[in-house]
């Protein structure tokens, strides 16, 4: 975030819009049959504004080649169409020495390195880079479950510069996406959704996958789009959301942060607080490291708070969770492998 940039004149103005002009469509009712009606209208306009009804399916012509191979598990690199002319790259973990089928977890990557980064990256400082992900993909690999990390559209192997075999600079290519797309009337977060929720139908497909046990788990973008995925596709059986949770007020709407915060017409209608509750009664946790400069921690567990009522409201007190953890902008898996562990398997 670079408030320092934003003129507090300016801050002003998007600050009483916002109180003027904001969560139009936030839940506030006081019983179960109150949220699960509200859910129900919330979802629908959530998707109307992501937009992502609009994209049609396309033969999605998977591939599957074996890459390498551990004692824990074997990778693959996958290919598969998404729309027309628009193929997407993935790594793909299938565990050893496991009964197969078995529950699955789709992995999007956050901004930087595309998938390459989620595998490759140790967890210390690489070529100036903090290794934020710890590989988590390939710790949830070594607890029996099947991983899919599909490339995001703009980033990686799709539309990255190769910097290193961890590591693919984005450039501009993020932000040229989203202006572009909206300039046509599009979401490049709906189209990201639309990628994702393709994934999902590949990772139905695959033999290795127990099709009812499917899970999320993202770091920043990819909390991001773990929390926008999971509120629209209840495929999803248990989601993590890392380093995103927190407000619009307080981050995109604080400072100045890349294109993929400012969806259109997002804060108009809701708060995290309201689309991670779309996701309710399923089973989620909540990532927020302490020392996160962009994602506070402070407005992280004021929202976790609220979030927490609702799911008491319900009577799924036990299906949401907060891992406040030492740490800045990274993944915790504190609590999340074992809760995977137990609300997926």
């Amino acid at each position: 975030m670079n408030d320092k940039q934003i003129d507090q004149n300016i801050l002003n103005i998007v600050s009483k819009i916002y109180h003027d002009n904001s969560r139009m469509l936030g839940f506030n009712g006081t019983s179960k049959e109150d949220f699960f009606a509200w859910q129900k209208k919330a979802k629908n306009k959530l998707i109307d504004l992501l937009r992502t009804s609009e994209y049609k399916k396309t033969p999605l012509e998977m591939n599957r080649e074996i890459i390498s191979e551990t004692d824990d598990f074997i990778k693959e690199k996958i290919n598969y169409y998404t729309l027309k002319d628009i193929k997407v790259s993935a790594y793909l973990l299938i565990p050893k020495n496991i009964k197969l089928p078995a529950p699955a977890i789709l992995c999007p990557p956050g901004h930087g390195g595309g998938m390459n980064q989620l595998v490759n990256e140790k967890p210390v400082k690489i070529e100036g880079l903090t290794g934020i992900y710890k590989q988590y993909p390939l710790e949830l690999a070594r607890r029996g479950f099947v991983v899919l990390i599909p490339e995001n559209i703009g980033f990686g192997e799709r539309g990255g510069k190769k910097i290193s075999d961890c590591y693919y600079e984005y450039g501009l290519n993020h932000q040229f996406l989203y202006l572009s797309l909206n300039l046509l009337g599009k979401s490049q977060i709906g189209m990201m959704l639309w990628e994702l929720a393709r994934a999902i139908d590949v990772m139905q497909l695959l033999p290795e996958v127990k099709k009812d046990k499917i899970g999320c788990y993202g770091l920043s973008l990819g909390g991001e789009l773990t929390m926008l995925l999971s509120a629209i596709d209840n495929r999803i059986s248990v989601a993590c959301i890392s380093g995103y949770f927190s407000s619009h007020k307080s981050t995109y709407l604080s400072g100045l942060h890349c294109g993929c915060g400012y969806s259109y017409g997002l804060a108009k209608y809701f708060e995290h607080i309201d689309m991670a509750a779309l996701i309710a009664p399923r089973p989620l946790v909540i990532e927020s490291g302490r020392s996160d400069e962009t994602f506070l921690i402070k407005e992280a567990v004021r929202s976790f708070k609220a979030l927490s009522k609702i799911y008491s409201l319900i009577g799924s007190d036990s299906n949401v969770v907060h891992d406040v953890f030492d740490g800045g902008h990274e993944i915790s898996g504190a609590v999340a492998y074992d809760w995977f562990v137990e609300k997926l398997s």
